[in-house]
Formats: structure tokens, C-alpha cells, sequence
């Protein structure tokens, strides 16, 4: 009887425990990234927690850059999505600066200003990220598409709300799965 009780309550360990609706912010700290003429670069984030995503907004707190209708900007998931947050907006202006792509926001990137300040619907919608887990490495990627200006992302993170799931890791169902068959093991061996 013992070793039932022992199954069960490990069985319910391992359960998929879901439903707790959560909200993270999250900022890189591969910065500052130089954004030089006529190339890609890209900062990175990882996020730690298994959470099926409802809603990303994207933070460029500091970006800098002389002449941001250069810049393409994309936000790639950990799954390989990828999202354009502004392709080649501003003209002639400089920076974002506290900035934030978010799907619901009342004014589209195409229609505002640099230096953009405030919240804007991107370019590409966030919602395609809706339903991954985002549990993994987030990549902002900077493409400079013409000549003589460069500049450099300074600060960068993500507004992450979702669905929380403690999902165990592989380590820990292989340990569990140990324990079972030492108590399999014990059991025949006092059966015997």
C-alpha cells in the first residue's frame, strides 16, 4: 500500500500543473550592441519560465541611431518566429526611446516620428507569438539597409503575459523515473 501512495503522490508531482495567468518583464543584458553601416547584428534575452504566451509588447528603451529609416527591426522567438517591429521607419530621424510595439496601441509605427517615444502597433503583428511557449532565447535583430549612419541598441526587453505551465524538466522525469523503479525493484524484492 505504501508504494501505491508513493506512485500517486509522485504522479501528481509530475503533473502539468496550467491555468495561472501571469505577466513578466524581461530586459536584455547583451548590450550595448553597435549597429554599424550596411549590417545585421542582433541582442539576445532568455527567459526561464514556461509560459503559453496571450500577449508580447516589445520595449526599445534605448535605441540609437542617426538615421532610423535605415533600420529594419524584427523580434524573433525562441520557436524561430519572426516579427518585423519597424521596417525602415523615420527617415531621416534619430532613435527610439522608450518606445513600445504593442498590437493594441492607438497609432501604428508607419504613422508616427522619430525620435519614436510612446507605444505603437508594430509593422508585423505581435500576435504571432500568441501560443508559444516562451521559455528560451528572444533575438532582436537590427538590419542597417543603407549607407553612412550606424548607432548602437542600448536597452531592449519584453512585456511577456501568459498562461503559466511548471512543466518539469527533463532531468527531473528522468530522476523520478529512477525512483519508480527502485521502489519496483524494493517491492519484488520483498514479494520474493
Amino acid at each position: 500500500m505504501k508504494l501505491k501512495a508513493a506512485v500517486l503522490a509522485l504522479a501528481s508531482a509530475l503533473s502539468l500543473v496550467t491555468g495561472t495567468a501571469n505577466a513578466a518583464i524581461v530586459t536584455s543584458t547583451n548590450v550595448p550592441v553597435t549597429i554599424c553601416d550596411l549590417c545585421t547584428v542582433s541582442s539576445t534575452l532568455n527567459f526561464g519560465s514556461h509560459l503559453t504566451l496571450t500577449d508580447v509588447n516589445v520595449r526599445l528603451s534605448n535605441l540609437t541611431h542617426t538615421f532610423v529609416g535605415d533600420l529594419l527591426i524584427t523580434l524573433i522567438s525562441p520557436r524561430g518566429t519572426s516579427v518585423v517591429l519597424s521596417d525602415k521607419r523615420g527617415g531621416s530621424g534619430d532613435n527610439f526611446r522608450n518606445t513600445v510595439f504593442d498590437d493594441e496601441a492607438g497609432r501604428a509605427i508607419a504613422d508616427g516620428s522619430a525620435p519614436f517615444t510612446g507605444s505603437f502597433r508594430p509593422d508585423g503583428l505581435l500576435s504571432a507569438f500568441d501560443g508559444q511557449d516562451a521559455f528560451g532565447t528572444w533575438t532582436l535583430r537590427v538590419e542597417d539597409q543603407a549607407f553612412i549612419d550606424s548607432g548602437s541598441i542600448n536597452s531592449w526587453g519584453l512585456e511577456l503575459t501568459g498562461t503559466a505551465n511548471n512543466v518539469p524538466e527533463p532531468t527531473s522525469l528522468a530522476l523520478s523515473a529512477l525512483a519508480l523503479a527502485g521502489l519496483a525493484a524494493a517491492r519484488r524484492r520483498r514479494a520474493a
